[in-house]
């Protein structure tokens, strides 16, 4: 009887060693998910986008889509929204949380990531961060010493937006349904997994965030289960922006704040801190 359970403990360990190994080796098959699409009501409407072809640092092709910005009454350039969307699906799943942005004249910038959409490459933390400092490039060399660009990062989206914010400050920030870090949201999801120990993008957004100067606006739903409103609370009040806000909605979930105005919320916010 103790040989058999030997026998059967050693290939239950086994068994659990291969899975690791599998996680190891296939965790950004796990991590990026271009071919799902995030389903909601509003998934195929969108504001008027131009499609533009960026080039990156690392020498890739990357589509993305944007708006020029109107001017204000006063004759001021509207600040453009840099849009980083997570991590299932192609950047339209996300274009109507942007509409009324659009049509009050802010500037659009919809941001594509490598091995998304018609993109070719595959993506890591470090390549979408590349893809969104093209993005940044793009509005810059379009608007030049007028441009102001607000970066909007929505779950995964919001490690690339921290990450390229570690690189490049922006005039505000919006994180939408974000994480403290991406090992913390996996010790949730993979808990039997060390995951310490394997992940490859660890996309430090708090720590990142302890550096934030600009104004910071954060959003995340209290019944979200993919990422805890607890880490969006964690994440805001670590952040070292003096002038930050944070919008909590008791019955958001992940992919549905818009259900409950918070593309409106954005709005408003944007309106007093540019004082439009």
């Amino acid at each position: 009887m103790l040989i058999l359970f030997v026998k059967i403990l050693v290939a239950l360990l086994l068994i659990y060693m291969l899975a690791v190994i599998y996680a190891y080796i296939f965790q950004r098959r796990m991590m990026y998910r271009p071919d799902r699409h995030v389903v909601t009501p509003y998934m195929n409407e969108s504001p008027e986008l131009e499609r533009v072809m960026l080039k990156t640092a690392d020498g890739l092709s990357i589509e993305a889509f944007y708006k020029e910005p109107k001017r204000t009454a006063d004759g001021r350039l509207y600040p453009t929204i840099l849009y980083m969307h997570g991590n299932t699906g192609p950047a339209s799943d996300a274009a109507h949380k942007l509409i009324p942005m659009a049509d009050e004249g802010f500037g659009i910038f919809l941001q594509e990531y490598r091995g998304y959409g018609e993109n070719q490459g595959n993506p890591s933390e470090t390549g979408l961060i590349n893809d969104s400092e093209a993005g940044l490039h793009y509005i810059h060399m379009n608007q030049g010493n007028e441009a102001q660009v607000v970066y909007w990062g929505m779950s995964l989206g919001t490690g690339v937006a921290n990450g390229l914010a570690e690189r490049r400050a922006p005039a505000a920030f919006i994180q939408e349904c974000g994480f403290t870090a991406m090992v913390d949201v996996a010790k949730i999801h993979y808990w039997y997994f060390p995951v310490k120990y394997l992940l490859k993008d660890t996309y430090l957004s708090m720590k990142r965030a302890r550096s934030m100067t600009v104004p910071l606006l954060v959003l995340h739903g209290q019944r979200d289960r993919t990422i805890p409103y607890t880490q969006g609370q964690t994440y805001f009040e670590t952040a070292g922006s003096e002038d930050k806000e944070i919008k909590l909605y008791p019955e958001g979930r992940h992919v549905n704040l818009y259900d409950y105005g918070a593309s409106n919320d954005v709005l408003e916010w944007l309106k007093r801190k540019f004082k439009i």
